[in-house]
This record gives structure tokens, sequence and C-alpha cells, in this order.
């Protein structure tokens, strides 16, 4: 396995602005590659740690890092069920309205079902970015990147790191307190860090690239949170927006998983547009963006259970395709028609709508019966 962590693409086009359809193709296609890297990264980093000698303090670390991979997994899915087959810019869903709502998606905060609503409040760009940075920094912090990355290279990507986050922090207003402060300690501990030459040295600085993130994610959710928090109209209307697309990007989804499964959920995905025009006075106007935040609620709720349904079909179907592989290169005869289950659980699977509970219990039985056959060998 590399060693070398992966870097997120830039965004198709920056806020407010509609992405070309190269553009939006190139870049949820390198997400995806950067999803499967990170997911395989984040697992790596997960089996180092439970062994490493201060696994204890880095648990909240590696957690809020794969809370933030979810958050971004889900988003990406949620790209991919609005940008259908997006090489053909005349494909049904691909026209304008579809580039403005890849734009939403891609700037509009992201969330985590059942979590706390300001937790992840940044747009993906800087989600993705921000992923990097921790993942970076744990892969020092653990000693992944010894021999790979040199004292003196991770010294300059840090020092230029805060720099990055010092001109943000200068830039945004109602950052909390005290992040001036913090990155003044970074530098000084980079500049004694850099004085030294020991072993200890690369998992210090991950530690200090582990602050870096935090103080960038303070201000990325400070500058979100105070734009969320002011419901005036503009604001207003941006969530609506926002929540227009997510709610066509949901319907979507809903789309596939009844086409796709049997039984499938049916869970309302509720209308954003039914609330009408953002109202002009303050008490209506609070009403109004009270009413968004429920249906935020609604659409959190909706994603979770149609990504979860079609997550539990790809999972049955990869089973499906594990037992291929292990009847293969079985060659084994048994008392049990392995093959003609396997076949069956396949055409169950491949149908429209998948009957999903014969296909799981035909799965289920040979994964059981194989299982048996390992112990008694």
């Amino acid at each position: 396995m590399s060693t070398r962590n992966v870097t997120a693409p830039p965004p198709p086009a920056g806020p407010g602005e509609s992405p070309e359809v190269g553009a939006i193709n190139r870049y949820v296609s390198e997400i995806a590659r950067w999803r499967l890297h990170r997911a395989h990264e984040l697992q790596a980093i997960d089996e180092v740690t439970r062994t490493h000698d201060d696994r204890d303090s880095l648990t909240a670390e590696i957690t809020a890092a794969m809370t933030l991979f979810h958050a971004i997994a889900q988003r990406h899915d949620l790209l991919l069920a609005t940008w259908d087959d997006g090489n053909d810019p005349t494909v049904k869903g691909n026209g304008d309205q579809a580039r403005e709502w890849v734009s939403q998606l891609v700037w509009g905060v992201l969330e985590l079902p059942d979590g706390d609503a300001q937790a992840l409040a940044m747009p993906l760009p800087d989600g993705l970015r921000l992923s990097d940075s921790m993942v970076a920094s744990l892969r020092t912090r653990i000693g992944m990147d010894q021999g790979d990355v040199s004292l003196k290279e991770r010294l300059r990507s840090l020092e230029a790191e805060v720099e990055r986050v010092r001109g943000a922090l200068e830039e945004g207003a109602g950052s909390e307190e005290g992040l001036d402060e913090r990155l003044d300690v970074v530098s000084d501990q980079l500049a004694a860090l850099g004085e030294r030459d020991d072993n200890t040295v690369l998992s210090e600085l991950g530690d200090v690239g582990l602050e870096v993130a935090a103080v960038d994610r303070a201000i990325v959710v400070g500058r979100v949170s105070q734009a969320h928090e002011r419901a005036d109209r503009e604001q207003a209307m941006a969530e609506y927006e926002h929540l227009v697309a997510r709610g066509q990007a949901v319907r979507s989804l809903a789309e596939q998983a009844l086409t796709r499964i049997n039984p499938a959920p049916r869970l309302g995905v509720p209308d954003v547009t039914a609330l009408g025009e953002v109202p002009e006075g303050d008490d209506d106007l609070a009403t109004y963006v009270g009413n968004l935040e429920r249906i935020g609620r609604a659409l959190d709720q909706a994603h979770s259970v149609y990504a979860a349904a079609l997550a539990a079909y790809a999972d049955l179907a990869d089973r499906a395709e594990r037992l291929a592989r292990t009847l293969a290169g079985c060659g084994a005869p048994t008392s049990v028609d392995l093959a003609g289950m396997l076949t069956a659980a396949k055409e169950c699977l491949h149908n429209e709508p998948a009957d999903i509970r014969r296909a799981a219990a035909l799965v289920a039985a040979q994964e059981a019966y194989l299982a048996e056959l390992r112990t008694e060998a």
C-alpha cells in the first residue's frame, strides 16, 4: 500500500457559478477516486492506531476524521444522484438546472444525519481540504510516513498551512476568540522543532498539524455559522436554493431505491418549493427560516434511509460476488447445491426491482454452510 496520501480535487467552479459539464464530470470522478483511497487510508490509520502507545489520545481525532469523511461521502452520493451520466449534456436531467444544483451541492454546507447541525458547517471544498490536512497529520503522528516524508518537507508544508490559515482568520469575522494565540503557539512550536533532529520530531509535527487543522475548522465553521445565524433574507434565499438542490438529489436516490430493490423504503421527500418565496418581514422571515430548518432535518432523514437501503443492496451484491469467487476456488462437491443457490441469489439481485429478502436469505444460507465446512475442515 502506498504511504502517500491522496489530495482532493479543486471545485469545478466558484461559489455562485454554474460549472461546465466537463468540469463536473472530472470533479465527480476525481472525488470517487479520492473517496476510495481515503477510505482505505482511514482504515489503515485505524488499524495502526489500535496498537499505538497513544491510541487513547488519538481516538477523538480519528473519530472526527471519519465523521468528516462520512459527510463528504454522503455529499458525493448526492452529486452522483443529481448528475446522471453527465458525459452527455443532452441527457435528461443534465441541463442548466442540474448544473446549478451541482453548484449548490458543492458549496452548500455538509450535513450529518442525526448529528450536531453545526458540527460540519462547511462546504464540500473546505471539507475535502480539511480531511486532507487531518489525515496527513494523523499519518505523521502515528509514524506511517517515516522514511517517506522528510522533516524539512513536513516543516515547510505546515509552515505554509499556518500562513494560509492565518490569512483566512484575518479575512474572516465572527471566529471564536483565541485562534490567533493558538496559531502563535503553533508557529513557536514549528520553530523549535526545526532546530531538532531526533526520532520524535515527526510525531510531534503530527500533533502540531492536528492543531492547525482544528483552528482551520473553527474558522470555517465560525464563518458559516455566523452567516446562518444572521437569518436575513439573503441568507434565507441561499439556504432555500441549497435545500432545493438537496431535495432533488434525495428524490433521485429515492427513485433509484424504488426502481432497484423490493421491498424499498417509502419515505416522503419534502418539496422545498412548496414554502413559496422568501418573505420580506422580520417575523415572517423568522418563521420561514424555522420551516427551512425543519425541511432540512426531514431531508437528512430521507437521505439516510434511502442511502442505507441502496448501500445494503450494494453490500449484498458484493457478498454474492465473494461467494462466487470462493466457490470457484473451492472445487469440492458438497451435499448442498451451493452453485444453484448462488445462481438464484444473483438472479434475485439482477432483477428490477431486486428481491432483497430472498437474495439475502440465499446468500446468508451459503455463507453459513461454507463457514461450517471450514470449521469441520
